[in-house]
């Protein structure tokens, strides 16, 4: 085994991934080259602004490439001639061709955050809100040409608080995979790490978030929309519509009632507590349209709604 390995890393751009980067740049191997997503217009002008883990490679002058298909020749040739041991691949969204995946000696690791077979696919910390979980954790796994169906390499497992949303949870799954990165990538290239297969009778599957599951439907229980809340914390946000007006509620709580009787979305006091299936949800931190998120103490100070009013999920 070589001692110190030529390592490639692919991640999408938020943020946390720049700290689990931070991680492997510390190990005795050497990052070669970073491969992250072309950045998405943002905010009313559609402006073209760099992903966080972008601005990071410019700034620490670190080679990096984006690309939107690893089947041309040319890329190809490119990842061939970087010569990588190893692909360290965590949040990034993009399918590797089995030609990508056969180039590097030990070929391509993914971060992935559930604990596989658990929630394969595109949004496992969201599901795992979604379902209100107890617990969740990530997976490192050898990659293949099925969606999360490789042999994996380690498991950790990490509790949910009530208070954990997506981000951060995806901060807690990135802060323990960097503290054991360096351990994973040393004892899986020397053999001391057994991979063991998925049993796929097991698998379950999520799927991209689409827009529309984003609104919330208070005829549901207070529990499945507060999961749907802190799903959807911070990005897209879990949305409604009160007095005509689209509002993100970023935060909540649940309360007991003692009325079942209440109608399913209706404002029940001035301090916005909404009736639910069963019980009810009161919002603390909310954004008005257009404006900044705040706590629900300040928005009320400029913002009246009255009890009686009825929360909506379209117009």
């Amino acid at each position: 085994m070589r001692s110190n390995l030529r390592l490639i890393y692919m991640a999408g751009g938020a943020s946390y991934t720049i700290d689990l980067l931070k991680k492997i740049l510390e190990t005795k191997h050497k990052v070669v080259h970073t491969y992250t997503k072309f950045p998405q217009p943002a905010g009313r002008g559609k402006k073209i602004i760099p992903s966080p883990l972008q601005g990071f490679l410019e700034k620490k002058k670190l080679p990096y490439s984006m690309t939107n298909n690893f089947k041309t020749k040319s890329e190809v040739e490119k990842l061939e001639s970087l010569k990588p041991d190893l692909v360290i691949v965590f949040s990034y969204g993009v399918i590797l061709p089995q030609i990508v995946l056969d180039i590097p000696r030990w070929g391509c690791i993914n971060i992935h955050a559930s604990l596989l077979p658990k929630w394969r696919g595109a949004s496992p910390v969201q599901y795992a809100l979604l379902n209100n979980e107890k617990e969740t954790g990530y997976s490192v796994m050898i990659m293949n040409k099925g969606i999360d169906e490789g042999k994996v390499l380690c498991k950790k497992v990490i509790k949910i608080t009530n208070n954990d949303n997506t981000i951060s949870l995806l901060k807690k799954i990135t802060n323990l995979a960097g503290q054991n990165i360096s351990t994973v990538i040393d004892k899986y290239v020397s053999g001391s790490i057994k991979p063991v297969s998925q049993n796929h009778n097991e698998a379950s599957y999520t799927r991209i978030i689409k827009k529309n599951e984003t609104y919330l439907n208070f005829n549901d229980s207070a529990e499945t929309i507060l999961g749907k809340i802190r799903a959807f914390n911070p990005n897209p946000g879990a949305k409604c519509f009160i007095n005509g007006e689209l509002i993100k509620i970023i935060e909540a709580k649940k309360e007991f009632t003692n009325d079942n009787d209440l109608k399913s979305g209706i404002i029940i006091d001035k301090k916005l507590l909404i009736a639910c299936k069963d019980n009810a949800i009161r919002p603390t931190v909310i954004q008005r349209s257009g404006k900044t998120a705040l706590k629900l103490e300040e928005v009320l100070n400029g913002w009246k709604v009255t009890p009686g009013t009825m929360v909506k999920s379209s117009l």
